[in-house]
């Protein structure tokens, strides 16, 4: 998608029970990365010009070292707030649902 924004419900965000569970900063990066999975193509999916970022890489993106992206991803991931491709790319199921809703919408000319 290649819209500059995209909905976000704040009363989702402060009401998934499996993000809850995480610390503050694991959430910081759930937002950050959802900010990355907006830009990206396929929507919803962590990729930066097509790859998968490397946890460095995913520190300079989000503003943290690289010695704390493993444990926070490890931390969201434990908790099933994401989901990963058969290739290992972290993907949001929200996100893609939403992209496979606009898609359908757009085929039948809504």
């Amino acid at each position: 998608m290649s819209d500059p924004w995209m909905k976000f419900y704040p009363t989702d965000w402060r009401s998934d029970p499996a993000l809850r569970m995480c610390r503050l900063s694991a959430r910081g990066l759930w937002i950050e990365m959802i900010a990355l999975m907006h830009e990206a193509t396929p929507y919803g999916h962590l990729l930066v010009s097509g790859r998968s970022p490397t946890d460095a890489q995913l520190a300079v993106l989000a503003g943290t070292t690289p010695e704390q992206i493993p444990e926070l991803i490890g931390e969201l991931e434990s908790a099933g707030v994401f989901s990963r491709t058969r290739e290992g790319v972290i993907y949001s199921r929200k996100m893609t649902r939403i992209a496979k809703k606009a898609a359908t919408a757009r085929k039948n000319g809504k």
